[in-house]
């Protein structure tokens, strides 16, 4: 049976629901604009399985509850709670949406809420129906269209570079990088090295001090300058970023470098079959260090807090060596079950600590696992790891101990 078309989908709906699709999806995208501005904040922040889910309504008076902003949106174009129910069932029975019920605090103690998920294919249905396209994703490496243009600005400006402050009325081909986009450019980490630098320039002929006479004052000013590694990146991802983002003019220089990209196919990832994608790699990385490291975090909690119960240390010392908190590692939901579920044979366990060993519970509800490698998971690793690397060169991943090599792997 051919998969249903987004616009075939959005067609099929009426008006009402239509109407709710699109109050659901504009929730939807303020969450995501919204958390890609907190960005800055350099906190990893929740995986979108988690800020995707948006408050439909409580069911509390309205006026200790109020209106939730999908509520507002149907109000203003005269649907009101009447038929909400039957309406969000539509769009649940196509798949477009997830609905989820719990309770939430109020004045009135706990009161029930609705809670409404956009799927992928509804996303996409939304978009097909309003016309919106969906947002271009820079593959990873390269620069968003904003960091982009200011890059190329540097480039044009050559050797000299561009003053750190532009004057009011200056063009914006001519603006100098603003103070957020220089903070992106030069202090983030990156393989390539910092893309930017700014010093301070002569600007004019010396000058004797007034107060100081004989005392010579030579003027100088900050500017801006494109680093050796910043040209090479630009001069390397030309092609791509032409691709990307087509309406920036960005000069072409005489000669491109040999190792010059031809476009954004040599930024594909042709993973082989067989092979985990990237966030569930980045996970088994994390738990090979630990394993190789003997580390484990409530260990080396209870001994940095010079902890003394001999019982306690050695029950501890039994647990397996892991990562108790995976989102710290990466923030994809699905990324640890991918490793407990591989299809050769799990590559990795969950242990359960017992609660008396855990007296710091400090970040979670429920039981606290430990999620460590399986010695299936220890041949994999180390069967692959140079295809791995080949593919995630980015990724510091260390060497597999010899013995990890004469392990059996999983049929």
């Amino acid at each position: 049976m051919p998969r249903p078309q987004p616009a075939d989908l959005w067609a099929e709906l009426n008006d009402r629901q239509k109407i709710y699709l699109t109050a659901i999806y504009n929730a939807d995208q303020n969450a995501e604009a919204n958390h890609k501005g907190s960005a800055f904040d350099w906190g990893s922040g929740p995986p979108a399985s988690e800020w995707r889910w948006q408050t439909f309504s409580i069911k509390a008076p309205r006026e200790i509850a109020g209106r939730t902003a999908i509520q507002y949106e149907l109000a203003s174009k005269d649907e009101h709670d009447q038929g909400a129910g039957s309406s969000l069932a539509a769009l649940r029975r196509r798949a477009l949406i997830e609905v989820t019920e719990d309770y939430v605090e109020t004045l009135l103690g706990p009161v029930p809420r609705v809670r409404v998920k956009l799927t992928t294919l509804g996303r996409a249905t939304a978009r097909a129906g309003l016309g919106h396209t969906a947002p271009t994703s820079p593959p990873r490496g390269l620069l968003s269209e904003w960091l982009w243009s200011n890059l190329v600005r540097l480039y044009r400006a050559g050797p000299d570079g561009m003053p750190s402050v532009s004057p009011r009325g200056t063009p914006y081909e001519e603006r100098a990088p603003s103070e957020k986009a220089r903070l992106f450019l030069e202090r983030m980490d990156r393989k390539e090295g910092k893309f930017i630098e700014q010093r301070r320039v002569q600007n004019g002929e010396p000058y004797e001090s007034r107060m100081h006479p004989g005392h010579m004052i030579t003027p100088t000013e900050p500017r801006v300058f494109l680093t050796d590694a910043g040209r090479a990146h630009y001069e390397r991802h030309l092609r791509c970023y032409a691709e990307l983002y087509p309406d920036i003019e960005a000069p072409v220089p005489d000669q491109l470098p040999e190792d010059a990209h031809l476009g954004l196919e040599s930024h594909k990832v042709h993973k082989p079959r067989g092979l985990l994608a990237r966030p569930p790699y980045l996970l088994l990385v994390a738990l090979v260090w630990a394993d190789v490291n003997n580390h484990l975090w409530i260990r080396n909690e209870f001994h940095q807090a010079g902890g003394t119960n001999k019982t306690m240390a050695d029950a501890l010392a039994a647990l397996p060596a892991g990562i108790t908190h995976p989102r710290n590692v990466t923030r994809s939901a699905t990324a640890p079950g991918k490793l407990l579920t591989f299809r050769g044979g799990p590559l990795a366990a969950e242990t359960v600590v017992s609660p008396w060993l855990d007296p710091w519970r400090r970040t979670r509800e429920g039981d606290l696992t430990i999620l460590h490698l399986t010695d299936a998971g220890r041949a994999h690793y180390a069967d692959h790891l140079e295809t791995y690397r080949g593919l995630y060169d980015d990724v510091e991943a260390p060497d597999a101990p010899q013995e990890w090599r004469t392990v059996p792997a999983a049929p």
